[in-house]
């Protein structure tokens, strides 16, 4: 039974793509185009992706006279791997057909081109400056920094918690990267690439990103919800620094329209519904706000402060939006755990429920090690832990923050690069002893939980963007796949004049030379 529904479900897929296909080969005309210039654009399997890359990529095409190369960012994983993908190249199948479909004309891959010695050399220099894991973020090749990329890129490649810089294993990955830095530099070097094109701003991919952002390259990271446009000031899609300011140039009537827009879904949200949130920040799909069930008590039921720690998964790019106070989550955690031996509060452990199981060992480790850590079901919703007497929340740069702010409960960020920096309804600290100080005098925290600074944060994160599908702010029973129902999704959507409206606000925005495209005709 098992093995039957599998077989349908990939002759649907098979099917689907193949209608894709057609579909792209009539919409994205074919036209002749100078052979020297090329538009770089990754190449992925993740379909919900690929329809973004077909529009983006053909507008820059036209602009820049250019054609589409389609590349694979870094090393493949196994020799296997690498044949599976030559097969795929020679034979024109799967998604490398797709790319195909809408005039992507080739397709690379990293080769290895330094020597190995030179690469020892290289190795040797920087491991003679690493003397803790902190002096990983200081790591630059061709004075393009790239400390940050290493460190998220090897825990996420191995699903690590932290990093030992004595380990045999990370030396070989710094070989790797190495070697991989000097792949594209050389390649941007040897061709005349006039735009760049990329998924993230995180891991092996950023790599690709600096290169291309130092040498003035038009560059953008673009999924169905988002295109960024990447300088030197903005190198990863950390663009939360100035909702204040930038709400601030609506007019006061426009102000007044999209508080209505912004609170009407807000109070969706904290009913228990399913809102365009669930999908940009992958929120669970079972009710974390609402009426619940409480079937077993989960708070203590004493006069100690109750301080939630909002975890996060370990191995998950700590640095995509910049910095932490600290070098990793690994050392968040560790940190409150040293604190909770000091602080007489009563400590309480939750993970996104999408995330417990990977991360069971660590917080296990942390369980042991610091005996007044409770670890909470993930399952168990926000509503039952507020109403149960949690009075204060600590994250590094978690949506949490919105949340328990909304109710009145003080939230603590762990970085200055987190989301609703730019109100006071958390508190932001600057250093590792500002944020022991905060935690320890919560109480007399000057934070203003004014419920018009949230609705302004929610509309500027959520609201004032961009979403591919038409129906993206008003279908939030459908989730981001990254199958090939995507493509289907966009087929039943899809009208001339969709085409011709999506096509025309790409080419403003890159135009505009705006950082973050936002589609106001969504609103």
């Amino acid at each position: 039974m098992v093995v039957k529904s599998y077989i349908k479900k990939k002759f649907q897929y098979k099917k689907i793509t193949k209608e894709f296909v057609r579909h792209n080969k009539m919409v994205f005309e074919k036209f002749k185009r100078n052979s020297n210039n090329k538009i770089l654009l990754e190449i992925n399997n993740m379909r919900d992706s690929h329809i973004i890359y077909s529009y983006l990529s053909n507008v820059l095409a036209k602009k820049f006279d250019a054609q589409v190369e389609g590349f694979y960012p870094r090393y493949f994983s196994s020799i296997v791997n690498l044949i599976i993908f030559k097969i795929k190249k020679i034979l024109n199948f799967d998604y490398l057909k797709v790319y195909q479909s809408f005039n992507v004309d080739n397709f690379v891959y990293p080769k290895r081109n330094i020597s190995h010695a030179e690469i020892i050399k290289i190795k040797k220099d920087i491991l003679k400056k690493i003397k803790e894991k902190e002096d990983i973020y200081n790591i630059s090749l061709s004075n393009i920094n790239i400390g940050d990329l290493i460190y998220d890129a090897y825990l996420r490649k191995y699903n690590l918690p932290t990093i030992n810089i004595n380990e045999k294993k990370f030396h070989k990955f710094l070989e790797d990267i190495i070697s991989l830095f000097f792949y594209w530099e050389n390649y941007f070097k040897i061709n005349n690439i006039k735009a760049t094109i990329i998924s993230h701003t995180t891991y092996e991919f950023g790599i690709i990103l600096r290169i291309s952002v130092k040498l003035n390259i038009p560059t953008y990271s673009a999924a169905p919800g988002f295109i960024y446009s990447h300088d030197k000031d903005n190198l990863t899609t950390f663009e939360m620094r100035n909702y204040s300011k930038e709400f601030k140039l609506f007019s006061y009537e426009e102000q007044k329209i999209k508080y209505k827009a912004s609170s009407k879904i807000l109070n969706q949200k904290f009913s228990g519904e399913k809102t365009i949130e669930n999908k940009v920040s992958l929120l669970p799909p079972n009710k974390l706000f609402g009426e619940f069930k409480n079937i077993k008590r989960v708070v203590e039921n004493n006069d100690k402060t109750k301080c939630l720690i909002a975890a996060h998964h370990f191995s998950d790019a700590p640095n995509a939006w910049g910095r932490l106070l600290f070098s990793d989550f690994y050392d968040w955690i560790d940190y409150l755990g040293k604190l909770s031996e000091k602080v007489n509060y009563d400590w309480y452990i939750k993970f996104h429920p999408m995330d417990q199981k990977e991360n069971l060992n660590t917080a296990k480790y942390f369980l042991k090690k610091y005996k007044k850590f409770r670890l909470v079901n993930p399952m168990v919703s926000h509503e039952q832990l507020i109403s149960e007497g949690i009075n204060l929340v600590l994250t590094v740069y978690g949506t949490i923050g919105m949340e328990y702010a909304y109710y009145n409960i003080p939230v603590i960020n762990a970085s200055i690069n987190n989301p609703h920096i730019s109100y006071d309804f958390n508190y932001h600290p600057k250093n590792i002893h500002e944020y022991e100080q905060a935690i320890i005098n919560y109480k007399n925290l000057k934070i203003n939980y004014s419920k018009q600074d949230i609705s302004e944060y929610f509309y500027m994160r959520y609201l004032n963007a961009f979403y591919m599908y038409p129906d993206e702010l008003t279908n939030n029973e459908i989730i981001l796949t990254q199958s090939p129902k995507a493509y289907l999704r966009w087929l039943k959507l899809f009208t001339p004049e969709v085409h011709k409206k999506l096509t025309i606000k790409i080419e403003k925005f890159i135009n505009s030379k705006k950082f973050k495209f936002i589609d106001e005709e969504k609103i």
